[in-house]
């Protein structure tokens, strides 16, 4: 696996998460992570997509936009970065190891022995990276905050989903709630159409959903920021300007609650 971690130095920001007041501390831990951000597919699979080559270059091939935004991100904010270098058209990255659509239908006919090859080579030393880092900051006395990175398409099969960004977390953690609750509003204050558990839930097999099992909801938060990719398949100002207006907003979560947008 190649993914690495994009940043050497530990952001020690203080983070708010509460509704109500700052609940600041050093000791938590900005992580990012970008399942899908490559459509990169090696060479030795490269025939399984002769016949829809076009096909690596849309939505279902990896998420637009998502690892600019991500790296971005981490260069700013000096944040550990993990992200996937191959496409979830041959492995998602970001669906457990039984979940049937792990697999496309274009992966899914290999044989046995290369499934586990693709499992062995990137699935799994991803997944290891990613705990590894969480668990290797818990271990050190810091708590964690994890964005994973993600973007979805306009219109899918004919719907057409209304919300520029989405905020997925587990309604049952009530600090993911909390800071949810509390960037959505800040976003909104800047023009921006935002959901919560949308276009998505927050409690779908992902990623996220397995760090939350491995770790407690006082040492670990985890939240899926899903953006439209309407932003970077359109203009580069707007683009640049929400990307801005994400980050701006996170850290304004961060160092003041968000208490100003009220």
């Amino acid at each position: 696996m190649t993914g690495a971690v994009c940043a050497t130095h530990i952001s020690n920001w203080p983070i708010a998460w509460s509704e109500e007041s700052c609940l600041i501390g050093a000791e938590w831990q900005l992580i990012l992570s970008c399942e899908h951000a490559s459509n990169k597919v090696p060479d030795r699979y490269g025939g399984l997509f002769e016949a829809v080559s076009d096909l690596l270059s849309s939505h279902r091939a990896f998420d637009i936009g998502a690892a600019e935004l991500a790296r971005r991100w981490s260069n700013i904010s000096e944040a550990p970065l993990v992200q996937g270098r191959v496409s979830r058209l041959l492995i998602d990255l970001n669906r457990s190891s039984h979940h049937p659509a792990l697999f496309s239908e274009f992966s899914r006919p290999l044989p046995k022995t290369e499934r586990q090859k693709l499992l062995k080579t990137w699935h799994e030393p991803y997944r290891q990276q990613l705990c590894g880092i969480v668990q290797d900051h818990l271990a050190a006395g810091r708590r964690v905050l994890h964005l994973s990175l993600h973007s979805f398409a306009p219109v899918l099969n004919g719907v057409v989903r209304m919300a520029d960004i989405g905020l997925l977390y587990d309604p049952r953690r009530s600090m993911e709630r909390s800071f949810c609750l509390g960037w959505q509003r800040l976003l909104r204050d800047n023009g921006l159409r935002v959901r919560r558990n949308y276009p998505y839930r927050g409690v779908a097999i992902g990623m996220v959903t397995l760090l939350r099992r491995r770790f407690s909801p006082s040492d670990y938060i985890g939240i899926e920021l899903e953006i439209n990719q309407s932003f970077p398949e359109g203009k580069t100002s707007d683009w640049r300007k929400l990307q801005h207006q994400l980050i701006e907003s996170f850290e304004r979560m961060q160092t003041g609650c968000g208490h100003g947008s009220r």
